[in-house]
């Protein structure tokens, strides 16, 4: 299988080598990722700008760009034989509940899927510096081995291992999204006149309790695993607001 691997953490985090050091035992893998820290940035695209991308070896690319643009030259620059699946990932971090509107990692696996490559973002509740990752890196070697032909193109799967976790298959539950809650705090620098720097100096980060979500499957010590789908449309809020304009255009 041919498998483009990318992230949001930058080229040289230890999550993308460790997928690429374990998958590359058995699959074909061609790494692109980008040349620093992107976190955040969703499915941010470069349309007017250049990218400048350099090739390190044949399978190892850095884009000096935002993950998607990595997922978008890996797929159609021509530099690539015809790729089967987007990973992206290990993450330095969970990515659960409304995360994954913000996430460069699941940002750059939705661009695989809509794509229409099946397509995995893989995040991890380990935030050691020194940490290699290794062991989630063998467990997402067994879910594609075992799973893959599961998987849909044009679905992106979202799986989030905790710090502490059984290498097991058995582990991993399937799971829906659960509701994330922020406190954000800035703080603000005067400039001149009107003009002040504002830094978001962190992020108060909880969920709402709701059993069967990723943030429950998590923090009983699973590996929740969640399909996501690109259609955004609220199938109830359709009906319903169909309903609630038409009797106020009578």
């Amino acid at each position: 299988m041919n498998i483009l691997i990318t992230n949001d953490d930058g080229i040289s985090s230890n999550g993308i080598l460790a997928l690429e050091k374990v998958l590359g035992k058995e699959h074909n893998t061609y790494l692109v990722a980008p040349l620093k820290e992107r976190s955040a940035t969703s499915m941010a695209l470069s349309i007017h700008d250049s990218l400048r991308v350099e090739r390190v070896n044949e399978n190892h690319y850095i884009v000096d760009g935002f993950p998607v643009d990595c997922v978008n030259i890996g797929l159609h620059g021509n530099i690539f034989p015809k790729i089967d699946l987007v990973l992206s990932g290990i993450n330095r971090g969970v990515n659960m509940g409304h995360d994954v509107h913000y996430s460069g990692t699941v940002g750059a696996a939705r661009h695989g899927a809509i794509h229409n490559r099946k397509s995995v973002a893989v995040s991890s509740g380990n935030l050691g510096k020194d940490y290699d990752y290794i062991k989630e890196a063998e467990l997402i070697h067994e879910i594609l081995n075992s799973w893959v032909d599961e998987f849909i193109s044009g679905i992106v799967y979202n799986i989030n291992i905790p710090e502490k976790f059984e290498n097991s298959l058995s582990s991993i539950e399937v799971a829906k999204l659960g509701r994330r809650t922020y406190v954000d705090t800035y703080e603000s620098k005067p400039i001149i006149g009107g003009i002040s720097d504002f830094f978001l100096g962190g992020s108060d980060l909880g969920h709402v309790p709701e059993e069967g979500t990723d943030f429950d499957i998590f923090f009983r010590g699973k590996i929740p695993i969640t399909p996501l789908s690109l259609d955004q449309t609220s199938s109830l809020e359709l009906e319903e607001f169909r309903k609630r304009i038409r009797v106020k255009s009578k």
